[in-house]
């Protein structure tokens, strides 16, 4: 499990530095959204590259021009993340209890869902959320 630990940590700090130093607008060998390729609509994960990208430049407000759903997210996901780590590593039990209520992958999908149909509504304050 140690291991499983060590290996994410290097992708994901691989990831990092990546996206980093080359920015998704300027270099191509980034995958492409093929919901907005053939369909020219926004699905709620595009911009989420440019995002990354522009949170790590430390540039909020472009990164949540990009998509504000990832933004607004990962807060939540970095606390999630630093609770498992710290009771991983202190053998504490510490258990945000919304993550394990039955329904939360429910409002989650609302959520998205939402942000998904919403992003592209061609209406005045739809629109800004358009990657």
């Amino acid at each position: 499990m140690k291991l499983l630990y060590i290996l994410g940590s290097i992708v994901l700090l691989s990831l990092v530095v990546i996206y980093y130093k080359f920015n998704p607008e300027v270099y191509n060998f980034f995958p492409e959204c093929p919901f907005h390729k053939y369909l020219h609509l926004d699905c709620p994960g595009c911009g989420s590259q440019r995002a990354i990208h522009a949170l790590l430049h430390l540039n909020v407000q472009k990164a949540m021009g990009y998509n504000l759903l990832l933004v607004l997210s990962l807060p939540l996901l970095a606390v999630q993340l630093f609770s498992k780590a710290y009771a991983y590593f202190t053998n504490q039990n510490t258990v945000l209890g919304f993550w394990y209520n039955p329904n939360t992958p429910k409002i989650i999908f609302v959520i998205v869902m939402l942000f998904w149909i919403a992003r592209n509504l061609p209406y005045t304050p739809f629109s800004y959320l358009a990657a």
